[in-house]
């Protein structure tokens, strides 16, 4: 085997393998929130609660250290400005959490099936192998598709994925066009680094975590525990912001 194949079948092998670490990095995530996403969003609420009523009484100190009436209006059109950001990520981990909440588990079979139908169609249409692909929007349309379904472990979408990606393929002669892969050995060392840091870094590393029963409910206690003591300086926030009240000022706030 010469050098030049030896390092293509290097830099495919790699391509899979970063493929796969990625895909089962996205999983341990789903799980990570599965198992933990409630308890974190009511973390989160908490203290989004605590940051706005932190925002309204520095609001109402200055205005009162300037002497200025608070007005209440122009006061909650600040707050909600000032919040806008914390809440649309509220909204993205609720909505990150419901979608995790409806993933459903595969059987064994289908795991294997989906790893042999991606392995097929990246071995004629993966853009790092066949950099061809890019020039054909169809085709990459189609594998941008691929790499979605075969994430969520997706089996009828890669099937029927494949059979319109051969479709195209036997238009196109059953080729893509290729083109040399230059610089082969830096792409397999900028591989390997990749791998390295999937594996070594969140959220592949959420793994250890979940496999740990004992670890997951000391996790929950630590949650649980933040979420307590957001209650409690929550509290405490809407004592000060009752002093306000009582000067005149009228604002309201969700809990």
């Amino acid at each position: 085997m010469s050098d030049s194949q030896e390092n293509y079948e290097q830099y495919e092998k790699l391509l899979f393998e970063r493929d796969k670490y990625k895909k089962q990095a996205g999983e341990y995530l789903r799980e990570y929130i599965r198992e933990f996403g409630e308890l974190m969003i009511d973390v989160f609420r908490k203290k989004i609660s605590c940051i706005e009523k932190k925002k309204m009484i520095s609001y109402c100190q200055l205005r009162i250290n300037k002497s200025e009436m608070i007005d209440a209006q122009a006061m909650n059109d600040f707050i909600r400005h000032e919040m806008e950001a914390y809440n649309e990520q509220l909204a993205g981990m609720i909505h990150n959490n419901e979608l995790c909440q409806k993933d459903t588990a595969i059987s064994n079979s289908d795991v294997m099936q989906i790893k042999r139908i991606y392995r097929r169609i990246a071995k004629k249409i993966h853009p790092d192998i066949h950099p061809g692909t890019l020039d054909l929007q169809a085709l990459y349309d189609l594998w941008v598709e691929v790499m979605d379904a075969y994430e969520r472990n997706d089996l009828e979408t890669l099937e029927e994925l494949e059979i319109q990606i051969n479709s195209i393929l036997r238009e196109l002669g059953n080729d893509v066009p290729d083109a040399e892969i230059p610089d082969i050995d830096e792409k397999i060392k900028a591989l390997e680094a990749e791998i390295e840091k999937i594996l070594s870094t969140d959220p592949y590393q959420y793994r250890f975590l979940l496999e740990d029963e004992e670890r997951v409910r000391e996790y929950k206690e630590e949650l649980q525990e933040e979420l307590e003591e957001y209650t409690r300086y929550e509290k405490q926030l809407i004592e000060i912001l009752k002093k306000y009240v009582a000067g005149g000022a009228k604002f309201t706030w969700e809990n």
